[in-house]
This record gives C-alpha cells, structure tokens and sequence, in this order.
C-alpha cells in the first residue's frame, strides 16, 4: 500500500475536489504510478481530519475521471493511463479463432453491397446527397426510420426522429441530452458493455439493478421494487432498459413487466432510454416503451444487426420536448448521419430486402440455437431459436474468467459475464455465446463442443484448499 497523505491546506473549494485534484496531480508528477494502491478511505480520512464520507466523493470523483480504480475486497488502484482495446472490438483479421464472443448477427447473410450501391447509381437526384443535409436527416430517411420503428412495436412520429451514425451513436447523444454530468442512471445488473463507457464518458454514474428470476431459473426483467430502491439510495435520473432481447440475458419483457417499471418511472420522474438492435429478429412484439411512455422515453433503433453494419445507420425517436437537444447533439457530434447510406437503407427497406434478410438469418439462427441447445445440455442455456445468442449458466465449480482463457487457447472466443457488469463486482456464473458471427457451420459447432469440454473439464478438476498451518 501506498503512503499517501494528499496536501489540501491551500484548498478553497469543496475538500473532496481538493483531495482528487491533489491525486490527479500527483500521478501527472510522477508521485504515484500505475498499480499503486491507495490508502484505505478510513485510514485517509483520519490522517487528513476528515469525514469518511468526504474521503468516499473524492476516491469516487477521482475515478470518474478515470484515475483510480477500484476492486471489491482489495482496495483502489492507480488506473492504468492505457486502457486495453475491448475484446468486442473488430479485428481485420483473426482467422484462427472462432468467435463466440462478438454478436455481428450474421454478417455473411447481409444484402449484396454491390447490387445496393448499382440501384442507387440509378437513382434521381442522387448527386444532392453528396451534400450537407439538416442534422436529424431528410424527411425521407426519418420516414425510413418510422417504417423500421414498426418492428419495435411503436408507431413513431417522423417528426420526433433523427438519423444516427448507429445505434451506439444514438445512445451518446440521447443521454447528452436527457441527462446532466453527475448524473446516476439504473441499468440492467447484466446489461450492454458499452455502455458503462457511454455513461462515464458522459459523466454519468450507472447504478446496477438486479432482475426478478424466472420460472425456468433464468434470469427476467429488472425488478422495478429494486429500481424503486436505486431512486431511493442513489437518487437515479432515468434507466437505460433492452427490452425486447435484452443483452446478456436474452429476456423478452412481458407486457405486464413493461407496464410495472413504466409506473415507477412515472413515479419518480425517471426518463427511459431503450435500446434494442435485435428486435426485427423476434417475430411478435409488444408496445415499445416509447409506446407506453411517449413523454419520458427515448427510443433507439438500428439495422446495423439486421443488414448492414457498414452504414452506420441508426434512428431515435424522442419525446419532443428533447428535439432541439437531440438535434444540437448530432450537430456537434458528427454534423449530420451520411445521407449516401442513409439512401442506401432506405432502398433495402422500401424494397423489402430488410425482410428477405431477416427470413434468412432466422432460419440460419435456428438451427445453430436447436444444436447448440443439445450440446451444451444439461447446463441451462437463457435464449430460444429467435436469440441471436445466448446466456450460459456455469456449473458452480466453473471460474467464467478462466473458462473464457481456457477456451481462448483453444481458439475460441467467449465472454465471461464480467464485460456485463460494473468492475467492481465479482462475475456472475454466467457466460454468453453468439450465434452468428462465424460463417461456417461445422467451426461453431466444433467450437460449441469445445466449450463443452472445457466446462467438464474444469468443472472435474479438484478443487483448490488452503494449506493447512
């Protein structure tokens, strides 16, 4: 541990931005490096003669800015001033290995790029694309983006939509606009690894939310008697909620699920941003939470998992006191979504390729789920043939980090449920497998059986026991 007692004698503000900006100099000095470990919060705030709780805002402010880091059980570090490039980051090429930890849905199934591209050389007007358009996008893009919002069970206004560079793109400026840095909002306990990066990035806190368990064992929509609870204990401005195929855990929300945490957030003020890029997959939707809550929620849609990751195409729709923000947003983010590929989905879309795609990739979707169901049997597998992917439950003696080396080693690829939480809690027993990012068969069931293997294997190994003495 670390001997450091941060100098504050000169602080004219608040004493815990005196004691992270003394941090945040000292490592820029050189004082403290990477791995160091902090004093602990209690020990600090008796040197310096301060509460515990104003030595906690600053151990809390300083890993806002990404300072520190902290590990439930062992302490808070010195955060590393590189942070490794995730692992659901593309690679150009890495044949070697089988991935079933990236949900690309598919992409070996996606529309002929060269026949999309021939149409729109055919197209009138087309030259005029080729210029600066508002940054919601055209009329007839938004029109687009009310026809794709049809699959997500809501019936949007084309007024109250915006062209995005993507789903993920969509999600940063919702939130810039929906919410204020320093904000806390509820997510999933297991939810999308993105975006605890969107939020910090923003300056915004995520306050994990457990879920109520199924009937089958599995794990359901987020419990909104805890989502009272987290307005409660840590003041939550809004929830960030998937729930049409939520990501990990595959959980569709029932109608009545959807009506319980829409009261709480009517409740307690909350705003509601949903994201769900898989929907088009599921054949029978129930109403959107932009449906159900038009004046509080934000809703994002994409076709990058149903088509075309390449255009980088998404759409929100947003309650329309949020217009003139959602808008300002854009502008200052990227200016405007490329109207060229915002062309070329709304001719796949008019056309009906959408469609076309989607009938191939559930096909395709449901045969590899029915074999990977019978492989990875007796273990519960969360999902059905419409997910795209699915939530592994471990046997008890199985470490999810060391599953997912093991089977790295083996040129596989998973991921372990700590990617869906926040870092400092101990990874649940739990890992998710996708479906579709391999074109070849015979790879991802060689690879599902590996995982199998793997699993029984180190389920049988011995378990490990402290020495005696």
């Amino acid at each position: 541990m670390t001997i450091w007692i941060p100098d504050i004698s000169a602080a004219k503000g608040p004493i815990y931005l005196a004691i992270a900006d003394a941090l945040e100099s000292d490592i820029k000095a050189g004082a403290l490096g990477e791995g160091d470990r902090l004093p602990p919060q209690r020990e600090l705030a008796y040197q310096l003669g301060v509460t515990l709780g104003t030595v906690t805002r600053a151990y809390s402010e300083a890993e806002r800015r990404r300072l520190v880091k902290g590990e439930t059980g062992r302490g808070t570090y010195v955060a590393s001033e590189s942070t490794p490039v995730s692992p659901l980051a593309p690679k150009e090429n890495e044949p070697s290995v089988c991935d079933l930890a990236r949900n690309f849905a598919y992409p070996h199934l996606n529309p002929s790029l060269s026949e999309g591209l021939t149409r729109m050389a055919r197209t009138d007007g087309i030259d005029q694309l080729n210029g600066f358009v508002p940054s919601e996008g055209l009329k007839s893009h938004r029109e687009t983006g009310v026809l794709v919002f049809k699959d997500y069970g809501l019936e949007a206004d084309a007024q109250r939509v915006a062209v995005t560079c993507g789903a993920q793109h969509g999600i940063q400026i919702t939130c810039q606009a929906l919410f204020r840095a320093g904000d806390s909002v509820a997510v999933d306990y297991f939810t999308y690894p993105s975006i605890f990066s969107s939020l910090a990035g923003l300056g915004l806190k995520p306050v994990p939310v457990a879920a109520r368990p199924r009937e089958d064992g599995g794990l359901g929509a987020m419990d909104p008697e805890a989502l009272e609870q987290a307005v409660q204990s840590h003041g939550v401005k809004g929830v960030f909620l998937m729930p049409n195929m939520q990501n990990p855990t595959t959980h569709t929300m029932s109608l009545e699920e959807r009506q319980n945490l829409v009261a709480v957030a009517r409740s307690a003020d909350l705003k509601i941003v949903e994201d769900d890029p898989y929907t088009p997959f599921l054949p029978d939707i129930l109403p959107a939470f932009g449906a159900l809550a038009p004046e509080r929620t934000a809703s994002i849609a994409s076709i990058s998992k149903v088509c075309s990751p390449g255009s980088r195409i998404g759409f929100v729709h947003f309650p329309e006191a949020y217009g003139p923000s959602i808008r300002n947003k854009i502008g200052e983010s990227t200016w405007m979504a490329s109207p060229i590929t915002a062309e070329l989905i709304a001719g796949w879309v008019r056309e009906g390729v959408l469609f076309k795609t989607l009938r191939l990739k559930r096909k395709a979707n449901r045969s590899r789920y029915l074999k990977a169901l019978d492989l990875l049997s007796p273990d519960f597998l969360q999902g059905d043939e419409k997910k795209v992917f699915g939530w592994l439950r471990l046997p008890d003696r199985v470490d999810p980090d060391g599953l997912q080396a093991a089977l790295r080693q083996q040129g596989v690829a998973v991921l372990s449920a700590r990617y869906f939480q926040v870092r400092d809690h101990k990874p649940g027993p739990f890992i998710r497998l996708t479906f579709g990012s391999e074109e070849s068969d015979d790879r991802f069931y060689q690879s599902i059986r590996k995982v199998r293997q793997t699993i029984d294997h180190l389920a049988d190994l011995p378990a490990l026991t402290s020495p005696v003495g």
